[in-house]
């Protein structure tokens, strides 16, 4: 049975990221690395505005930012409102590519089912190894949603990032994103209803820069 000093589980870049921060501390620290999504990493562009982070979330996500804009705008009620604030496009393909250089192949599995500990030893589906510490963001983190690209002649216009259309809401959604990237094609993304006084009050910058605090 193969021995990690740390497993981390849970979906979507939060994941991988930690195990960035911690192997760029330490290099030889054994982590395994249990997603639940179909790829490591998952396959939703994460935007996050810039001056939420902290310093040392700044430089790790630096090496992934693939796109950024100055400002970016929310609606609701029928009303559009602009933020002077930057975000910046985040693609989890980079950070999956950073750590098969960190990790390698076999210390990262998709897809993994339930993850369970019990006297150091971690189990998926499928699989098992021994872990001194197991980290568990699954609870910190909602249903990853939905999100597509399309290509539409009439995003022309949208030079800016929606971040939350409330108005556009459904059954199990509280609202809808808008990512343009450029080139007439436009990311939308359903974000899930959230539950629970901890989901409705964190976002992906406040989780982050707990994770990269010490």
């Amino acid at each position: 049975m193969a021995h990690y000093d740390l497993a981390i589980h849970g979906s979507g870049l939060l994941p991988g990221l930690l195990a960035c921060h911690l192997l760029h501390h330490d290099p030889q620290r054994r982590v395994l690395l249990l997603s639940s999504d179909r790829v490591v990493c998952g396959e939703h562009l994460e935007p996050v505005v810039a001056g939420r982070l902290s310093p040392a979330s700044t430089a790790l996500v630096d090496p992934f930012v693939v796109a950024s804009w100055p400002a970016y705008l929310e609606t609701r009620g029928g009303e559009t409102e602009r933020f002077e604030e930057e975000v910046l496009l985040l693609d989890p393909q980079q950070v999956h590519l950073e750590l098969l250089e960190l990790l390698g192949e076999d210390c990262q599995v998709p897809d993994c089912g339930q993850v369970a500990s019990d006297r150091a030893v971690v189990t998926w589906q499928g699989g098992n190894a021994e872990a001194d510490r197991l980290v568990d963001l699954s609870p910190l983190q909602g249903p990853p949603g939905e999100s597509e690209i399309v290509g539409m002649a009439m995003v022309r216009h949208l030079d800016l990032p929606v971040l939350a259309d409330f108005d556009a809401s459904g059954p199990w959604w509280e609202a809808c994103q808008y990512l343009p990237l450029g080139d007439e094609r436009l990311v939308i993304r359903r974000l899930p209803r959230r539950d629970g006084l901890l989901a409705t009050q964190t976002t992906f910058e406040s989780l982050l820069n707990g994770l990269t605090s010490n």
